[in-house]
């Protein structure tokens, strides 16, 4: 029994650690950053899309979704002027 709780938490950490493979090598973008560089975040979106289980909760795609957001509504603003 005490074996199966010292591997437990050994077992969380590692899964925990698998979470931050898919942005290891990857410098997160603020979302000021992905509202001047436009071509970037349509590419950050569509990976995000392409495969939300593993990147929709990175930083990049928390970041680009938000850019995405502010953009379309600074775009409904200037509409209705």
């Amino acid at each position: 029994m005490t074996t199966r709780l010292a591997i437990l938490p050994l077992t969380v950490a590692a899964a925990l650690m698998g979470c931050n493979e898919a942005q290891k090598g990857q410098e997160s973008k603020t979302v000021g950053w992905f509202l001047d560089h436009r071509e970037e975040l349509a590419m950050a979106l569509k990976a995000c899309r392409d495969d939300p289980g593993a990147l929709g909760t990175t930083p990049n795609c928390m970041n680009a979704n938000e850019a995405r957001n502010k953009i379309t509504i600074q775009e409904m603003k200037d509409a209705l002027k």
